[in-house]
């Protein structure tokens, strides 16, 4: 794996764990990375924004029926 530059030390680490990801809508996302133990441990459990989105409804578009 690529070394990668954690977001908690900011030391370099070649076993980084992805413990973020950052979404927008016109630059795209980000990936936050940090060591594997402590720091993390040190991150807060991401919102999957997927989780809890209600299916689309059937809703008639216009002109049709």
């Amino acid at each position: 794996m690529v070394i990668q530059i954690c977001a908690r030390c900011q030391r370099p680490t070649g076993r980084p764990v992805v413990v973020a990801i950052g979404y927008g809508a016109s630059a795209g996302g980000g990936v936050v990375y940090a060591c594997p133990g402590e720091c993390a441990a040190g991150f807060p459990k991401q919102r999957d924004p997927f989780e809890q989105t209600s299916p689309a409804r059937d809703v008639p578009v216009r002109g049709q029926r």
